[in-house]
C-alpha cells in the first residue's frame, strides 16, 4: 500500500551509509583499533554510555582540510538516506533490504581477503555468490547517484534520452521528486533477481536488434520498458568482467567518498574501460571492458584503437567457469554482444542448478607503480567537498608523494588540496605507521628561513619578495614538508576552495579537465608594488576568512606566503581576471620558462581518467 508516513508514524532519524560499514571497517587501522566482533559491541555498548566513539577510521576532509579520526557510524553516509515515507508499513524496508544483500556480499569479500591473506591467488565463487557480488557492486555505483541532484533530473541536458521515461514512470508510479524515483530504483535492483533483469534486457535486444538497441538508449529510452535499472545494471554485468586485483606488498589502496563505480580509462568509440570498486586496504574489485580480457585481444585493441588509460596494462583475468549441468558451445565468442545467440545458456542461468556453478578468479598482485596509479585515479575525482579515507598512514604519505610528484597536467589543480595532508602526515607518521607520535622532527629549511627573518638576520627588498620565498620553500621539496608548510597549504586550499564557490569554472579544454595558462608569477616586485599587491589579492583573500588567528610575525609571513600560493592558483586557472585585477598597477605574470606547457597539456590530455 502506497502513500505517506505521518510524523508520528516515523522511527528515529537514521545516519544510513553509502559505504557500508563492513567495508569501513577494513580501513581501521588495524595497529589502533579492535577489529573482532565482541570487542566492536563493547566499544557501541561503551559509546552510547558515554558519547564517545572508540570505532573510527581516519578521514581526510578536504574542504575543512583536516585529517583526523571519525566515528564509523558518522561518516561515508546520509541522514534517511533510504528512507521510504510512501511505504507506510515499513519507511525503511530499503534499508533492510540493503542490509541483508551486504551482508552476503560481505561473506564473499571476507573471503577473497583472507584468500589473498594468505597469499592465495585463486578465489572461487558459486554464481550465487557471484550475482550477489554483481549486483552488491551495481548498488554501490547506483547510491552515489543520490550525490548528484541532477541525476534524475528530467530537465537536465544530459538526461535528455531519459527524459520521456522518467516523466513516464513518474505518472506512473507517483514519484514527485527525484528521490522518489532514486529509491524507486533501488528497490527495483533489491528485489529483482539476477537472472532476471539479463532477460528483461536480452528481450529488448531481440526487439530492437542490437544496434538499434543502443541508438534507442542514446537518443530516447523507451518508457515501455519495465525498468531502466534492469536495462542499466545488465548492460554493465554484460559488457564488462569481473576482475580482482591486490595491492603490491606494503602498499594499500585508499577509498573516497565518490570512489564506488568510479570509471578510468576510455576507448576510441567505445566508451570507458574499467569501472573500480576499492572494498579493503588491499583488494579491488574491477570491472574491465570484454574488449580486454585476454592479453591477445588486448594488444590487438590497443593496437588499432586509440586508448587511454593508465591501468589498462594490469593484466587482469577472466574467471573460468565450471557448469553444474551445461555444455557450451565449442567456439566461446569473444565478445558479450554475440551471448544474445545463446539461448541454451541464457535459459540454463536461470534454473536452479545453474546456481552450482563455480567460477575460479585468479587474483591479480599490483606492482607498486600500478597501485600508486589506482590511488591517483581516486585521489583525482574526490569532490572539493569530500574526504578520502584510508587504512595506514605511511602507506598513504607514499600514495600523496607520488601524486604531488607526479607531472601530468590535469592532475596539477588538486595538488592544491593535498599538499596539507603530505605535511600533517610527514609530521604525525612514526615507524610503525600510525599517527601518536608527537616528537618533532628536524628543523625544516623554511623554519631556518623564518627563524632568520623573524630575528632580522634574513631581509627582503620587498613582502613579496619574502612571501614568494617562503612560498617555494614550502611548497617545492615534498621531502620537507612538516607542520609550518602544512600551516601555509591548509590557508591557499581553503582560500582556493572558497574562492571556487565564488568564481564560474575555468574554461574546460579536455572532456571536463581544467589545464593551467602557460603563465607563472614573477619572482620579485618593487616594494610600492609589493604594498599594492597585498592591498588588492591580499584583501581579497582577507575578505574570504582562511587567515590565521594570531597576528604575530610568523603567523603574518605564513600568511603571505599563502596568498602568493592561492595567486599561483589565480594565475594558472584565472589568468584573465588576476590580469584584468592588477595590470592597471603591475604585471605579475610573465610565460612560463616551459615554453611547450600549452602542447604538453594537450599533448598529456591523452592519458587523462574517466570520471564516476
Amino acid at each position: 500500500m502506497s502513500g505517506t508516513a505521518t510524523s508520528t508514524d516515523l522511527p528515529k532519524d537514521q545516519y544510513q551509509h553509502y559505504i557500508p560499514r563492513f567495508i569501513l571497517r577494513y580501513f581501521q587501522d588495524t595497529q589502533l583499533q579492535p577489529r573482532n566482533k565482541k570487542e566492536r559491541q563493547k566499544n557501541f555498548h561503551k559509546a552510547r554510555k558515554t558519547g564517545v566513539d572508540k570505532d573510527t577510521i581516519l578521514v581526510y576532509d578536504i574542504q575543512a582540510q583536516k585529517f583526523e579520526p571519525r566515528p564509523i557510524g558518522k561518516v561515508h553516509g546520509i541522514i534517511n538516506l533510504y528512507r521510504d515515507q510512501r511505504n507506510t508499513q515499513n519507511v525503511d524496508h530499503l534499508e533492510q533490504g540493503l542490509s541483508r544483500l551486504e551482508n552476503d556480499a560481505a561473506r564473499v569479500i571476507h573471503r577473497i581477503h583472507m584468500a589473498t591473506d594468505a597469499h592465495n591467488t585463486v578465489v572461487t565463487m558459486k554464481r550465487k555468490e557471484l550475482e550477489t557480488v554483481r549486483k552488491f557492486i551495481y548498488i554501490m555505483h547506483y547510491r552515489q547517484t543520490h550525490l548528484v541532484p541532477s541525476y534524475f533530473d528530467g530537465n537536465d541536458p544530459e538526461n535528455g534520452p531519459l527524459r520521456d521515461y522518467l516523466s513516464f514512470i513518474q505518472k506512473k508510479h507517483d514519484l514527485r521528486t527525484t528521490n522518489d524515483i532514486f529509491l524507486f530504483g533501488l528497490k527495483y535492483v533489491l528485489e529483482t533477481p539476477h537472472h532476471e533483469m539479463v532477460t528483461i534486457t536480452q528481450a529488448l535486444w531481440e526487439k530492437y536488434g542490437l544496434n538499434g538497441f543502443y541508438t534507442m538508449l542514446l537518443t530516447r529510452v523507451d518508457p515501455e520498458i519495465v525498468n531502466f535499472g534492469a536495462v542499466d545494471y545488465a548492460s554493465m554485468a554484460s559488457t564488462f568482467f569481473l576482475g580482482i586485483w591486490q595491492a603490491a606488498e606494503g602498499e594499500e589502496f585508499a577509498t573516497g567518498n565518490n570512489s564506488f563505480g568510479l570509471w578510468e580509462g576510455m576507448i576510441e568509440g567505445g566508451g570507458n574501460i574499467h569501472r573500480l570498486f576499492v572494498v579493503t586496504p588491499k583488494i579491488a574489485l574491477v570491472l574491465r571492458k570484454n574488449l580486454f580480457s585476454d592479453e591477445d585481444l588486448t594488444t590487438a585493441v590497443t593496437s588499432n584503437s586509440a586508448i587511454v588509460s593508465s591501468l589498462v596494462d594490469i593484466p587482469t583475468f577472466k574467471a573460468s567457469s565450471t557448469y553444474a549441468n551445461f555444455t557450451p558451445p565449442r567456439v566461446i565468442p569473444r565478445y558479450a554482444n554475440n551471448a544474445i545467440q545463446w539461448d541454451g545458456l541464457w535459459a540454463y542461468r536461470a534454473t536452479p542448478e545453474a546456481q552450482e556453478d563455480v567460477f575460479t578468479f585468479k587474483v591479480t598482485i599490483l606492482t607498486k607503480k600500478q597501485t600508486l596509479a589506482l590511488n591517483h585515479v581516486i585521489l583525482l575525482h574526490v569532490p572539493d567537498d569530500g574526504n578520502v579515507t584510508f587504512a595506514s598512514p605511511a602507506a598513504m604519505q607514499r600514495t600523496i608523494k607520488s601524486y604531488l610528484q607526479s607531472t601530468t597536467p590535469y592532475i596539477h589543480p588538486s595538488k592544491y588540496l593535498y599538499r596539507s595532508l603530505f605535511g600533517i602526515l610527514s609530521e604525525h607518521t612514526g615507524n610503525s605507521g600510525g599517527i601518536s607520535s608527537t616528537s618533532p622532527g628536524p628543523r625544516s629549511g623554511i623554519d631556518i628561513v623564518l627563524k632568520s627573518i623573524e630575528s632580522g638576520a634574513i631581509e627582503f627588498a620587498s613582502t613579496y619578495d619574502r612571501a614568494y620565498r617562503v612560498y617555494h620553500l614550502a611548497t617545492d621539496d615534498v621531502s620537507k614538508y612538516n607542520e609550518t608548510t602544512t600551516e601555509i597549504h591548509q590557508m591557499t586550499a581553503r582560500a582556493i576552495l572558497k574562492m571556487k564557490e565564488i568564481l564560474p569554472p575555468p574554461p574546460v579544454h579536455h572532456r571536463g579537465r581544467y589545464f593551467r595558462s602557460s603563465y607563472t608569477l614573477v619572482q620579485k616586485l618593487p616594494k610600492e608594488e609589493s604594498e599594492l599587491f597585498f592591498a588588492l589579492i591580499g584583501y581579497q583573500v582577507d575578505v574570504l576568512g582562511v587567515g590565521p588567528t594570531n597576528s604575530d610575525l610568523a603567523s603574518r609571513i605564513k600568511y603571505e606566503a599563502a596568498i602568493i600560493g592561492f595567486t599561483y592558483w589565480l594565475c594558472e586557472y584565472h589568468d584573465v581576471l588576476l590580469f584584468d585585477r592588477l595590470s592597471p598597477w603591475m604585471i605579475v605574470m610573465v610565460r612560463s620558462s616551459l615554453l611547450f606547457q600549452c602542447l604538453m597539456d594537450i599533448i598529456s590530455a591523452r592519458l587523462q581518467h574517466g570520471t564516476s
